[in-house]
């Protein structure tokens, strides 16, 4: 039985939001980066966090186009989640109560984006947002749903065989990566790589219009 989803030439959305993912986390990467040196943090809390408001003020432009593109990047994972559900496995209850899991996991990241936009917007006019420990719980929320959905697609990929081992590993791997990213921020970065090696991996396993749903 052909996938569920299918797009050009037989390829399935799900390719498509996969690599939307992957470009995503690489500008996040890029952001994040140039943040950092110029405006002394990668992220407005950051920035608060850290006493640099008077080093980030000039700044607060990048901060805001960051946290825009981690808003859209929050789309694109969902997009992700219920393209890639169909490709990847039959449908099941473990599936199910992934999407519903990484669902309110996106949820959780977008609400707390749209926090990180107006604390940024703030630090431009001088001003700081009050919302710091709301938007931590929210991210840890987000990263959680993330974890556990990543975990239960690749407990579903592995029972439908629909992915190479390599690729289940570094999903397990970002999982874990995920998770623990919510409680110790400096294992974001390492979740990123850990992300890129998943994204990678599920789009270059779909990247064929031969795919079929293993049932």
């Amino acid at each position: 039985m052909q996938r569920s989803f299918v797009g050009d030439h037989g390829r399935p959305f799900g390719t498509v939001a996969a690599l939307l993912c992957l470009l995503f986390i690489v500008a996040l990467f890029v952001l994040g980066d140039v943040a950092h040196d110029l405006a002394g943090a990668a992220d407005p809390f950051a920035a608060i966090a850290r006493n640099r408001l008077d080093m980030a003020q000039p700044y607060w432009g990048l901060l805001l186009a960051n946290e825009i593109v981690r808003c859209v990047f929050a789309g694109a994972l969902l997009l992700a989640m219920l393209t890639l559900a169909g490709p990847i496995g039959p449908r099941s209850p473990g599936r199910d109560f992934a999407l519903l899991a990484g669902g309110a996991g996106v949820v959780c990241l977008a609400v707390a984006a749209h926090f990180r936009i107006e604390a940024a917007a703030l630090i431009g006019q001088g001003r700081i947002s009050p919302r710091a420990d709301l938007v931590a719980a929210l991210m840890l929320l987000g990263h959680a749903g993330v974890a556990l959905w990543a975990t239960l697609t690749v407990r579903e990929a592995r029972a439908a065989a629909s992915l190479p081992a390599w690729v289940q590993l570094a999903g397990l791997v970002f999982a874990g990566l995920a998770f623990t990213s919510g409680f110790v921020r400096p294992f974001l970065e390492f979740a990123g790589f850990a992300a890129i090696l998943w994204w990678g991996g599920v789009f270059l396993t779909l990247y064929r219009p031969e795919d079929r749903i293993r049932s």
